[in-house]
């Protein structure tokens, strides 16, 4: 990690947690909210816990260090909020693309 900007490593592990939660939506894709009222509740959750990603990761780099808050706190995070995207995006078509004629 030696050279990268703080900048740069957080967007090397957004791109990290997109392809994860990209890969976890077509791996598994009957696991996940089918209605749209379910998929817009996980992604509020993803929301609220987003919120907790800048103190969750300084609390596990104070008790354990850096490469552990990144693995630990600030990637899992992430990957959910992707994933919880994509879920929405897939039960938002589904829903227009049944109530269109």
């Amino acid at each position: 990690m030696v050279g990268l900007s703080p900048n740069a490593l957080s967007l090397a592990y957004a791109l990290g947690a997109a392809l994860l939660g990209l890969w976890l939506f077509v791996r598994y894709p009957s696991f996940g909210p089918r209605t749209l009222k379910a998929a817009f509740l996980l992604v509020a959750f993803a929301y609220c816990l987003l919120l907790t990603t800048e103190p969750a990761t300084a609390a596990i780099q104070a008790l354990a260090g850096t490469t552990v808050a990144l693995l630990c706190a600030y990637l899992p995070i992430l990957t959910l909020v992707f994933w919880a995207a994509l879920h929405l995006l897939r039960t938002t078509i589904a829903t227009v693309g049944r109530s269109s004629p």
